[in-house]
Parts: C-alpha cells; structure tokens; sequence
C-alpha cells in the first residue's frame, strides 16, 4: 500500500516473506508519481520515474535511485543510519533482487 510522499521519497508499506516492512523510494520526479495515499501496487507496476539528472529532484547529483526497505511500518526519512548498529532495523535490499 502505498504510504506517503515526502520531497522527493515514496513510502510503500507491504509484506515481503511475511514480515511488514516500508520500503523507501528515494529522488524521484514528483510530478511522475502515480498513486493517491492508500492506493494499492501490484508487483512491477510502474509508479513513478527518476528525478532529473543533477537537479533539485537528485540533490544536484546524477540521475539515481534510493532504494531502502525498513521492517515495521515505521517511515525513516533519512533512509540510512549513522551507526552499524541501527542496521537491524533495515533489509539488504540485495537479498530481494533478481
């Protein structure tokens, strides 16, 4: 389900192997994202594109993608930690793509 827009963040909370987790999308174009709070996403729908290549939408930076999945339903605006520690409330996004 679809959670929120925050500057340039989608927040998407969903079930991956059983566990509520809030996945994090990071620098996209607002003007590009689809869904209305509360819509719903099926796998591979396309939602949004990649905010412009060094621009307000990527922080002056090439054109790239935040991609973080936090367990709970909690939504972390910072899509990091500053400790090794704080990396248990967060999934390897590696693990989950093909």
């Amino acid at each position: 389900m679809f959670r929120a827009v925050n500057f340039k963040k989608i927040f998407q909370k969903c079930n991956l192997n059983k566990q509520t987790v809030t996945i994090i999308y990071g620098h996209l174009k607002l003007a590009s994202i689809k869904p209305a709070l509360g819509d719903q996403l099926e796998a591979g729908e396309n939602f949004a594109i990649l905010g412009q290549g060094y621009s307000v939408e990527t922080d002056g930076e090439r054109k790239h993608l935040h991609l973080g999945i936090h367990k709970g339903v909690s939504i972390s605006l910072l899509g990091y930690v500053s400790k090794s520690a704080d990396l248990s409330a967060w999934l390897n996004v590696l693990d989950y793509l093909p």
